[in-house]
């Protein structure tokens, strides 16, 4: 008898069709008004987006402007009948995702968010995970890169976007852009430390 199964699974995220506004005032918040459509069952296709979903919260910038395009770009966080949202809320579950990029996974991983999730039986026997809202996918995905050792930080501490998921073993940073960076930075300081250390030679000799 085997010890474990091995489940194949499929992700189908279905996006709610919905605009998106920001309302001025000192808490921004958005406002969200679904948008009737004729129901394909068509799932949303992730090639359009330029980063995935987990990768592009963790990076999100605190201006409001800033998750005004998140929102509209992937979609509402949970599924719920609220008009508004406040902009609070979207960096909030940002900072919990960020925590568990570092290295703080219990609580992320001890309360996954599967309301909005749904799992059958698909085919070949394996399981479809059919998601319509962003949290809960942003969750599998997550657990799915960090499970392969792919969640990981730039090694450019002045990156403006960290977080990123490696493609290779052993990859330090997000980009070539920030691994030269900081290769020419390194090489400039052990330069400028032997020419420290020549000159203080240079005098210690004369003395």
């Amino acid at each position: 008898m085997r010890s474990h199964y091995a489940v194949k699974s499929e992700i189908r995220y279905y996006k709610p069709s919905c605009n998106v506004d920001l309302l001025p005032g000192p808490n921004p918040r958005l406002r969200v008004t679904p948008v009737d459509v004729v129901v394909s069952g068509a799932a949303f296709d992730f090639s359009r987006w330029k980063d995935a979903p987990h990768v592009a919260l963790a990076n999100l910038r605190d201006e409001p402007e800033a998750v005004l395009r998140f929102v509209r770009t992937y979609g509402v966080l949970a599924r719920d009948k609220r008009k508004t949202v406040s902009a609070w809320e979207v960096l909030q579950h940002r900072d919990s995702l960020r925590r568990a990029w570092e290295g703080d996974t219990f609580t992320f991983f001890a309360f996954p968010a599967w309301h909005g999730a749904t799992l059958c039986a698909g085919q070949a026997g394996g399981f479809l995970i059919a998601i319509d809202a962003l949290w809960p996918l942003i969750q599998v995905m997550f657990m799915q890169d960090w499970t392969e050792k792919r969640i990981k930080k730039c090694g450019n501490p002045d990156c403006p976007a960290p977080y990123f998921c490696a493609v290779r073993q052993g990859q330090k940073f997000c980009s070539q852009k920030c691994a030269v960076l900081i290769n020419v930075r390194n090489f400039r300081e052990r330069e400028a430390a032997r020419k420290v250390k020549g000159e203080r030679h240079a005098k210690a000799k004369k003395a």
